[in-house]
């Protein structure tokens, strides 16, 4: 079918680009006819604001054929072989930014070139000291300058944070994540009769939390209420920071730890759940690359065939050991006030035993989930690509 003489109108000075069977090419790099009109960026394809595709590629079932396309003002514009007519025009810095050819082919709509991605510093205790981590100051930190820190190290540290303060602060990140009864904030104090290791006044070695059940990737966030007990520092290692270097010196006992299903389990007497999670400790995403690492010993359970379990022991007594180095870990102590964030999928926490007599350690615990985080850090980056011009008509 031929277009309306009405809609075509090719600028002299734009520059024609080449049709093949199921492809155009720009700026060196291939895109299907069926992406390009599937996400047609036209107000009759896309709601405006959203993003949302009004445009269904699956009520149409012959396949997509441009009749013309060219470059003209940045853009590339295409007219379809449609009744009725149609035109689709792409700002090129918008269409290159959601590339699928070549090294970018895992690649989605969501990030242009992964200019958000890949700022992680990986840590030890020497190089955290020398990263200068150090407590930011509530009022004078910046919600982006927080979320860049969690972004790159994986824990920030605010000071002076009034507790009125701290839950319009969380709320302006997202939604807590709530779990079971506990409400919105729990305590963690010493306290008697309690349900939980953490509320005693023995030391905890380094752990990530939830690992007994399957949440989503959260940020953890400890308020220190008051901390008058003699002991009780707290302990940061990069979880990221270890996996990388024992995988680097024990290669099969990192795939053992990558690839073994594990049992974390929390029995809840008060509440009157029993819940349980199985996992690898490290998870790894398809590329091989670490995204997620669950480790808590005192929620740790096994069940492995018989002939595997010795060898799996060697893997986790090892890791553990890891861990416990010094050399991976950053004590401090938390004060009043104070409100530490951290990813709770990355960096492991702990702390030294207190002595519960010799004064109250009174934290506030809650959870966010980390996409409400990277929601916030790429909605002004991304907005550009996405509020882009409507098609020449």
């Amino acid at each position: 079918m031929q277009p309306s003489s009405t809609q075509i109108h090719q600028p002299q000075t734009s520059e024609p680009v080449p049709l093949h069977d199921t492809f155009l090419r720009v700026r060196g790099k291939r895109f299907h006819y069926l992406w390009l009109r599937d996400n047609c960026l036209s107000p009759e394809c896309h709601h405006a604001s959203s993003f949302q595709k009004i445009y269904d590629i699956s009520d149409h079932p012959v396949p997509p054929r441009p009749h013309a396309a060219w470059i003209d003002d940045d853009k590339l514009v295409i007219d379809w072989q449609e009744e009725p007519p149609h035109r689709s025009s792409f700002p090129l810095t918008w269409l290159l930014s959601q590339t699928y050819d070549g090294d970018n082919h895992t690649h989605t709509l969501r990030t242009p070139n992964s200019q958000l991605e890949g700022k992680k510093t990986l840590w030890n205790q020497a190089q955290l000291k020398a990263q200068g981590f150090e407590k930011l100051d509530f009022q004078a930190c910046s919600l982006p300058t927080l979320i860049e820190q969690l972004d790159v190290l994986g824990c920030v540290c605010l000071r002076n944070v009034p507790w009125p303060a701290l839950d319009p602060f969380v709320r302006s990140i997202g939604p807590v994540y709530e779990l079971l009864d506990l409400g919105r904030y729990s305590t963690v104090q010493a306290a008697a009769n309690n349900h939980d290791l953490s509320y005693e006044g023995n030391a905890l070695p380094p752990h990530t939390d939830l690992t007994y059940i399957p949440a989503p990737p959260v940020v953890q966030l400890l308020y220190c209420v008051e901390n008058q007990a003699t002991g009780g520092e707290t302990v940061l290692v990069d979880g990221f920071r270890v996996v990388q270097d024992f995988c680097a010196d024990h290669p099969d006992l990192f795939q053992i730890l990558a690839t073994s299903d594990v049992q974390f389990r929390q029995f809840f007497e008060q509440a009157g759940y029993f819940t349980a999670h199985k996992t690898p400790i490290i998870k790894l995403d398809k590329a091989g690359d670490i995204t997620q690492l669950y480790f808590s010993h005192k929620n740790f359970g096994l069940h492995l065939a018989f002939e595997k379990l010795e060898q799996f022991y060697q893997a986790y007594i090892m890791f553990s050991q890891y861990l416990k180095n010094p050399a991976y870990q950053y004590w401090f102590r938390l004060n009043p006030g104070d409100c530490l964030l951290l990813q709770n999928f990355r960096i492991l926490h702990g702390r030294s035993a207190f002595d519960p007599s010799s004064g109250p350690r009174h934290l506030k615990v809650a959870y966010l989930e980390w996409a409400y985080f990277t929601g916030r850090r790429d909605f002004p980056v991304l907005r550009p690509f996405y509020q882009v011009e409507s098609p020449i008509n």
